[in-house]
């Protein structure tokens, strides 16, 4: 196990949760038992995104220091995760997903990437990566097809934009996340496009990724906003040149 304290120097860990109440304990009670094990200074957010279900409840029952903060109607995984990252104060934060298909374990891969990135995302078509369990072959087409998208028209030297398991460094953090717009699903995007406008430096690590069987991804509605988020950013980084600006 690599030495997180040194790598890292302290860590938040944000995780948007929608409607996961068979999943968030699990990965809680994971994610929670890792970190203490390292003895890495760390903060848990918990942000509920409008759940209908009882994760909300499970979370605030559980205290344990994991703090709950709760959007008041579904804004979308990118709104959840700027929340939770601008409320966030350790030296990283981390962006994961709650049902765990990228584990917190890949801290250990990342940690040999963090004196020389601002930046560091897991990949699942890099070298090295490998998929655990395969998705529904509708999921698999739109996952060739988005990131080909992505690289033809924004991002030609990223691999994966879209796996959910993201770190940056606490100045790439007050960079990125007040000028972030997108709130849905092509919000890593958007995040990325961010990250290179500042110069700032990203690392692509190859990691074992378990195809979650629980995604609230509606494939028609969400696919769809996804491609035309990426369409309206390729308009504004590429075409026009214009960045956004800090939202209040």
């Amino acid at each position: 196990m690599a030495n997180l304290t040194n790598a890292f120097g302290s860590l938040s860990v944000i995780i948007p949760v929608y409607n996961a109440e068979r999943e968030v304990e699990k990965t809680l009670d994971e994610v929670q038992a890792y970190l203490e094990s390292t003895g890495l200074p760390h903060e848990i957010l918990v942000v509920a995104d409008g759940n209908t279900d009882r994760t909300a409840d499970l979370v605030r029952r559980r205290g344990r220091g994991v703090q709950l903060l709760c959007n008041e109607q579904n804004r979308g995984k990118g709104f959840s995760v700027r929340r939770g990252m601008l409320a966030s104060k350790m030296d990283w934060a981390l962006f994961m997903d709650v049902d765990h298909s990228t584990r917190i374990e890949n801290l250990d891969a990342f940690a040999t990437h963090a004196d020389n990135a601002d930046v560091i995302i897991a990949s699942r078509r890099v070298a090295g990566a490998r998929i655990v369990r395969e998705q529904h072959r509708i999921r698999q087409a739109l996952g060739k097809t988005f990131p080909y998208l992505v690289r033809a028209l924004v991002l030609p030297e990223i691999s994966d934009t879209q796996c959910g398991f993201k770190l940056f460094r606490r100045s790439a953090v007050e960079k990125i996340f007040p000028a972030q717009t997108v709130e849905r699903f092509a919000f890593d995007v958007e995040l990325l496009l961010l990250a290179r406008a500042h110069n700032l430096r990203i690392s692509e690590v190859p990691i074992d990724w378990d195809n979650p069987t629980s995604s609230t991804l509606r494939i028609g509605r969400d696919a769809t906003r996804m491609l035309l988020d990426v369409m309206k950013l390729f308009w504004q980084f590429r075409i026009r040149g214009v960045h956004p600006k800090p939202r209040p």
